[in-house]
C-alpha cells in the first residue's frame, strides 16, 4: 500500500489575519476564548485593526488545529463560515449581488476571490447543464479552513438565488461529516455529496443568464476598482511555485543551477533573486524545500537505498544527506524509513 504524500504547509502563503481574529471570535460560540490559544498565536486574534497584516499558512494551519481541540467540534470550519463575516467578503457578495446577472456574479466571485484568501483558487467547467465551480488548495491549507470558504460562498449564492428555480444544485465536501449530515444539510441544502475527491459546487447553468434585480452599474464600478486595486496588491506567490517546479524539473535531471533556473523565466540570476524576495523566499530555500519533498517520496517509495536517494538529490555524501534530513524533520532517513514501513504494515 502506498502512502499519498500530502503537501506541506507552505510558509510563503501569507493569509489576512482576519481569518484569525474570525476564529477567535467563532471560539466564543463554544465558550472559549483567544486566551485559550497557544501564546505566539494570539496576536493574530487581537481585536485591534489587523487588516495590513499576514499569518503565514503554517500558523493558519496551526490555529485550526488548536480552535478544532478546543471547540471538539468537526464542523467547526462551518461553524466559523456561518457567525463571522469580514468586511472584505462583505465587498465581495455586495459586488457579486451589484452585477447585471447570476453568470456574471459567479465570474466576479472566481476573479477576486483571492483578496478574501490566498489558501485556494477557483476556477470553473461548464457542462450542457451545469457550471460546476472547484475549490483548487494552494499548499496545504487546513481543511476547515477550505470548509469555511464554501460556507462564506454559499451564502452568496443564496444571496444570487432567484424564487423560481435554484442555483446551487449540489455541494461536495472532502470531510466524511456523516455523523453531523443534518448539520452539514442545514447549512448546504439537502443535495450534498460527503467524503469527496475535491471541494465543489454545481451550479445550475439554465439561471446565469437570469437578470439581477440589485444590479447596480454605478456601484458596480467602484467595486470593481476597489477590488482589482486589492488584487494588484496581493504577493505574488505563484512565481516562486513556478521557480520551484523548475528546480523539481533539474533535481530529477542531477542538473541544478540558479542560471539554468532562471534562464526559461529569461532572467539573470540577480533578478531571479529580486522577484523571488518579492515573496519572501530565496532560491536556496526553495531547492531546500524540493529536496525535502522529494527524499520523504523517495523513501516512502522504497526503490532506492539511502546512498542512491542523496546522490538523487544531488548530496555530496550520504551524511551531508542525514544532517539535511534531520533539520528536516528531526529523524534520521533511517528512522524515518523505518517509522514508515511500520506503519504502512499496519495499514495493510
Amino acid at each position: 500500500m502506498n502512502q499519498i504524500l500530502h503537501p506541506l504547509p507552505c510558509a510563503r502563503l501569507q493569509e489576512r489575519a482576519f481569518w484569525a481574529q474570525g476564529i477567535g471570535l467563532t471560539l466564543n460560540e463554544y465558550g472559549r476564548s483567544v486566551a485559550d490559544l497557544p501564546v505566539d498565536l494570539r496576536e493574530f486574534c487581537s481585536p485591534s485593526d489587523l487588516s495590513m497584516a499576514r499569518i503565514s499558512q503554517t500558523d493558519m494551519n496551526r490555529l485550526w488545529y488548536a480552535a478544532a481541540k478546543l471547540s471538539q467540534d468537526d464542523c467547526f470550519g462551518i461553524k466559523m463560515g456561518e457567525v463571522y463575516r469580514s468586511n472584505t467578503l462583505k465587498v465581495l457578495a455586495l459586488a457579486a449581488v451589484s452585477s447585471e446577472t447570476i453568470g456574471q456574479a459567479v465570474q466576479r466571485i472566481i476573479r477576486f476571490f483571492p483578496v478574501f484568501s490566498t489558501q485556494v483558487q477557483l476556477y470553473s467547467v461548464e457542462d450542457e447543464q451545469h457550471l460546476t465551480v472547484y475549490f483548487q488548495p494552494k499548499g496545504a491549507p487546513h481543511p476547515m479552513h477550505m470548509e469555511a470558504l464554501v460556507t462564506h460562498c454559499q451564502n452568496i449564492w443564496r444571496a444570487l438565488e432567484t424564487a423560481s428555480m435554484p442555483l446551487v444544485l449540489e455541494t461536495r465536501l472532502i470531510g466524511d461529516h456523516e455523523k453531523s449530515r443534518s448539520r452539514c444539510e442545514q447549512v448546504f441544502g439537502k443535495r450534498i455529496r460527503l467524503g469527496s475527491k475535491r471541494i465543489a459546487v454545481r451550479l445550475n447553468r439554465q439561471v446565469l443568464a437570469t437578470p439581477l434585480s440589485s444590479a447596480d452599474a454605478f456601484l458596480l464600478k467602484r467595486l470593481d476598482s476597489s477590488l482589482e486595486d486589492m488584487l494588484g496588491n496581493m504577493p505574488n506567490v505563484d512565481f516562486a511555485e513556478q521557480v520551484k517546479q523548475r528546480i523539481r524539473v533539474l533535481v530529477a535531471e542531477r542538473e541544478v543551477s540558479e542560471d539554468l533556473v532562471a534562464t526559461p523565466f529569461n532572467m539573470s540570476p540577480r533578478h531571479l533573486r529580486r522577484k523571488l524576495s518579492e515573496t519572501q523566499t530565496t532560491y536556496e530555500k526553495l531547492l531546500d524545500e524540493v529536496r525535502m519533498e522529494l527524499a520523504i517520496r523517495l523513501i516512502q517509495d522504497g526503490k532506492l537505498n539511502l546512498g542512491r536517494i542523496a546522490f538523487e538529490l544531488g548530496f555530496l555524501d550520504p551524511s551531508s544527506f542525514t544532517r539535511a534530513f534531520r533539520r528536516w524533520t528531526n529523524m534520521s532517513p533511517t528512522a524515518f524509513r523505518d517509522q514508515f514501513r511500520q506503519t504502512d504494515s499496519t495499514a495493510l
